[in-house]
């Protein structure tokens, strides 16, 4: 047999890219997966097959996965003393260590260093096992939060959310292999795979409770947050512990508990829960209110509802996973230092550094406010307070206090500060110009600060605190690049589509220009353009396939303020 194992596995594997690209993305995690698809010989003498052929691993290192993972298994059942344990989990731990064993192989013979691998389930093709492979950037990988490996439990479950949405849509494209004609492309839609990629995580930390058989704990997270008592949004926490934790203080203890399913009765008393008081729950029911001890626990689990379809999941002060009205991501800083830094020198290029520090502290004040609010800083505050009354209440300039900020926010309409950080009016209800930009499906606040920014805002910086606690920074400011990065990137597209080239490297240079479109120039544009209409014409008289590329032009919002080097440009000019 040739290396083609199967019509269509190159499609297959570039399929499998796409789709683990697409839902990473739309989980939050940037880890540029790259696929593969590895074959191992089920007899000695075969050779081990991997696509593309382009010899990114040592296929010698590699062809010793299966003794490597046969060596495993038997050790691991002996230590163990799984012996009498039943077919259906001893498959699965020897599947799970046969993944592992071939995973560790690809990261020893990998030629190329900065990657971790993660395999799929292997099916049988032919002469050869097949497995599907991702290969991640592994110092993102490495920065992102996972969950300690000491749990008896850890072996067969995740240890993150972006390990399940790896581990769920490389099992779709194992399901892909396993049919009677393996499949040539791997199909997933992005939501469903995060909601179960999420369900597995939130059920693997409820077994860490000692719920080894509790499901649905997702499902019951999300109805408790989408429901309303009394009118009003759900906020509150419940904490994942047993009843018998001795680092459990149980002020309150239910004689009745309430099973996480019974959405009503559960939102009924989350109203009981409050600063240092949660919900105790042991991952089927609620069985009390207190406090948990978090010394010297290894996780300390907390679902923290905040209300209007939204909450997230916890251990200790590492925030896992976010889930709103059912969508799964991983969690973003609610404000990042970084950014608004950036975004206070765009709109006050004058501004002091004490006085940027000043408006951060303002910033994170509002941030931590219980209910929704928003903070404008307007270059022209006073002369602003004046000209929207009486749409609001002026005050006297002032520095406002912890006290007095969270008494000022706690009315409808926007509060105004200047850019040294005092206060000029409070209850603002601001005007605006109508854009056709904005979100529908984000609140009112959100869509009120961009019509604001639009007119006589213009020049502004709006912080947006949401009653489901998401923040949002206006306007938005895009991270700084040096020239020369983005110059390369066009550079590296056109060449790629010289007929003749590998599809694939066009394919990936094409996604490295579409993250920086923004800082295009014309001439750039029109290249990226030229480029990409050549490679979709020829590929529409070769294969009639069509990419249906959008022409791009250079956005109106571009500045040299956006590049690292712009003092240099400034100054050759």
């Amino acid at each position: 047999m040739g290396w083609q194992l199967w019509d269509g596995q190159a499609r297959f594997r570039r399929s499998l890219e796409q789709v683990a690209n697409d839902v990473l993305d739309a989980a939050g995690a940037d880890l540029d997966p790259r696929a593969f698809v590895v074959a191992l010989p089920l007899t000695s003498d075969g050779d081990v097959m991997v696509e593309p052929q382009r010899g990114h691993f040592d296929r010698a290192i590699l062809k010793q996965a299966s003794a490597l993972a046969t060596r495993r298994f038997n050790k691991l059942v002996r230590d163990n003393g799984f012996d009498d344990d039943s077919d259906a989990h001893l498959a699965a731990l020897e599947s799970l260590t046969r993944r592992r064993a071939v995973a560790d192989k690809l990261n020893a013979a990998a030629r190329a260093s900065g990657r971790v691998h993660f395999v799929g389930l292997g099916v049988t093709l032919g002469d050869h096992m097949a497995f599907p492979v991702l290969a991640l950037q592994s110092d993102p990988w490495q920065d992102l939060p996972q969950l300690s490996a000491a749990a008896s439990d850890a072996f067969l479950t995740a240890r993150s959310f972006q390990e399940a949405v790896v581990t769920t849509v490389l099992d779709v494209a194992s399901r892909e292999l396993d049919r009677q004609t393996p499949g040539r492309v791997v199909r997933a839609d992005t939501e469903a795979v995060l909601r179960a990629a999420a369900d597995a995580f939130v059920s693997a930390v409820v077994a860490r409770t000692g719920q080894d058989h509790a499901f649905g704990a997702m499902q019951a997270f999300d109805a408790v947050a989408a429901t309303r008592y009394e009118g009003r949004a759900g906020k509150g926490s419940l904490a994942l512990v047993p009843s018998d934790d001795e680092s459990v203080t149980q002020i309150i203890t239910l004689e009745h508990p309430v099973p996480i399913g019974r959405t009503r009765g559960l939102r009924k008393i989350l109203e009981l829960s409050g600063p240092g008081l949660h919900l105790l729950c042991d991952g089927r029911e609620v069985y009390g209110l207190g406090t948990v001890d978090i010394a010297g626990r290894t996780n300390t689990f907390e679902v923290r509802i905040s209300g209007d379809g939204s909450w997230e999941l916890w251990d200790g002060d590492v925030p896992f996973l976010r889930v709103d009205n059912g969508i799964p991501t991983m969690p973003r800083d609610l404000l990042d230092e970084d950014e608004f830094a950036v975004t206070v020198e765009r709109v006050f290029p004058n501004v002091s550094a004490r006085n940027a520090k000043l408006l951060w502290r303002i910033a994170v004040a509002c941030s931590q406010q219980a209910h929704g609010t928003m903070l404008v800083v307007h270059p022209e505050a006073g002369e602003e307070a004046a000209r929207l009354l009486p749409q609001g209440y002026a005050i006297a300039p002032t520095s406002l206090s912890e006290r007095a900020l969270e008494a000022a926010t706690s009315i409808d309409g926007a509060v105004l500060v200047s850019p040294d950080g005092r206060c000029h009016a409070v209850g603002v209800i601001l005007d605006g110009l109508a854009t056709g930009t904005g979100d529908p499906a984000r609140g009112a606040r959100f869509g009120s600060a961009i019509r604001y920014l639009a007119g006589a805002g213009k020049g502004a910086m709006v912080i947006i605190v949401s009653e489901d606690g998401r923040i949002d920074l206006l306007p938005k400011s895009k991270r700084r690049v040096r020239r020369a990065t983005v110059q390369r990137a066009v550079e590296r597209l056109v060449q790629t589509s010289a007929e003749g080239e590998d599809p694939e490297a066009f394919t990936r240079a094409d996604r490295a220009v579409e993250e920086i479109e923004f800082y295009l120039n014309q001439e750039q544009c029109d290249a990226v353009n030229q480029a990409r209409e050549a490679v979709e014409s020829r590929e529409w008289g070769e294969a009639r396939v069509r990419r249906q590329y959008i022409p791009i032009a250079p956005d109106p919002a571009m500045d040299d303020s956006y590049f690292v080097d712009r003092a240099a440009a400034t100054e050759n000019s």
